[in-house]
């Protein structure tokens, strides 16, 4: 394995609907496309750092993936999300041989809920991760990494 691997993150936002559906924000207004490279890209790489890469999008498939089964499953539930929002890393390195890959996906949830109502958010927080089409599809671990369950 390369000592130096490539990470691409992502934020997403969701702050409840409306009469006209879903509120989305994608990306928040004071997000900026964050690549971190230990190294310069070779010569002639097709990555353009001021745009997004296919990399970043499948890390944000992932990423809005668990977003949009929480909020299904709080539907369901009957669970009042006031307010969604993570942060995801997805973490790319290079395997002898084999090129690079995705090593893990990183999302970082925060779901902001009524007072008392934390367990409910947790457990649909769980099966989302366990649902999620997307995370289930890739051979890379996607892993939920301190989720935050707020209250108001």
């Amino acid at each position: 394995m390369s000592a130096i691997p490539s990470f691409y993150h992502t934020a997403y936002t969701w702050t409840g609907q409306t009469d006209a559906g879903n509120v989305h924000v994608v990306p928040p207004a004071d997000f900026d496309s964050d690549i971190e490279l230990p190294q310069p890209l070779p010569v002639g790489s097709p990555h353009d750092l001021t745009r997004y890469s296919p990399e970043h999008l499948l890390v944000f498939a992932a990423e809005t993936c668990l977003a949009n089964y929480v909020v299904l499953l709080a539907r369901l539930s009957k669970l009042d999300i006031k307010n969604y929002c993570s942060t995801a890393e997805g973490e790319l390195d290079q395997e002898d041989r084999a090129g690079y890959r995705f090593k893990a996906i990183r999302i970082r949830p925060e779901l902001t809920v009524t007072h008392g109502k934390e367990a409910q958010a947790e457990r649909i927080l769980n099966k989302a991760h366990r649902l999620c089409l997307v995370a289930r599809s890739l051979n890379c671990p996607v892993e939920l990494v301190e989720p935050q369950i707020l209250t108001e």
